[in-house]
């Protein structure tokens, strides 16, 4: 299929190398001239930076949805700058925004999306990375971009197909029977995943941690990158060492003590917060604010059990 290129002008921030590489995702490749390619639903897209806007690239099965699927895709619907200016209230997001002012959430394929976390148990992101790949190519549809060949993410009603066995060979270790109980549950309708954009957070949070192998943190990720709950918060050991070492957060005993601190100081941004805090943690710079002297929380508040985004 021929290529579609669409330069659309866009008025919101975007950084796609922090957005696309934060851990909210795992199937976008850097390429050396600076673009980004990956897959949405059926497509290879490829998406670069450019003066005029986003310059988007790509052999759609539906090329007038292109764009808007790419927007959708990106958030550009959220007013960036108004949540950066409501969180920048607080010194620590001030820093974290001033780093990476183009860093967006992402509204991602709620399955896809659940899929992958589940594999993120007890791992990290290059090999969340590795994992999901090798599934897309033993088990999705080819597709291609200009001599570029990927492969779609598998359908729940595939993956519930493949097995237990097939999935360890493919990597996924003990998660593999939660990854194929989780497709079998998609797949009948037991969890109607893309119904609960607009159902109460704490329905949608009870749904999914029901499912074995998801628990409190990986359903906090489903919501917020695929759900449209942007006060989820997810905690992570990244975000429980950034809760410490710049709030004098103390240990928590619930992982919902987490969420009520987030809630009180960050209210709805409580997402965008976490990926600041997140992205900005993991990168190393937690030592740089405490050289900068800017003082811990008067909030003591909680401490995650550890774990791994």
């Amino acid at each position: 299929m021929t290529a579609v290129r669409v330069l659309t002008p866009i008025t919101q921030p975007l950084d796609l190398a922090s957005t696309l590489d934060s851990g909210q995702c795992f199937r976008w490749r850097p390429e050396a001239d600076g673009a980004w390619t990956g897959v949405l639903g059926g497509d290879v897209v490829r998406l670069r930076a450019a003066s005029q806007g986003l310059l988007i690239e790509s052999a759609p099965t539906s090329p007038e949805q292109m764009v808007p699927r790419v927007m959708k895709y990106l958030r550009m619907d959220d007013d960036l700058p108004a949540i950066q200016r409501r969180l920048s209230v607080d010194p620590h997001m001030a820093q974290g925004v001033a780093a990476y002012p183009g860093l967006r959430l992402l509204r991602q394929d709620p399955w896809e999306t659940l899929a992958a976390f589940i594999l993120s148990s007890t791992s990290n992101i290059p090999r969340i990375r590795r994992t999901v790949e090798l599934i897309a190519v033993s088990c999705g549809q080819a597709v291609t971009l200009d001599g570029m060949t990927r492969h779609t993410f598998p359908s729940p009603e595939r993956l519930a197909q493949v097995g237990e066995a097939e999935l360890r060979r493919l990597g996924c270790g003990f998660r593999a029977p939660y990854l194929e109980q989780a497709a079998q549950a998609v797949a009948t309708g037991q969890l109607p995943l893309s119904g609960f954009r607009g159902v109460r957070y704490q329905e949608a949070a009870e749904a999914l941690t029901a499912l074995r192998g998801v628990g409190d943190k990986v359903a906090d990720c489903v919501m917020l990158f695929s759900l449209d709950r942007l006060e989820a918060f997810p905690v992570d050991r990244w975000v429980q060492r950034a809760m410490q070492e710049w709030y004098g957060a103390g240990p928590l005993k619930r992982y919902d003590d987490a969420r009520k601190w987030a809630w009180e100081r960050f209210g709805q941004d409580a997402g965008y917060a976490n990926q600041y805090l997140f992205w900005r943690r993991r990168q190393g710079q937690g030592a740089a604010l405490h050289s900068q002297g800017l003082p811990l929380d008067p909030l003591a508040g909680p401490q995650s059990p550890k774990s791994a985004r």
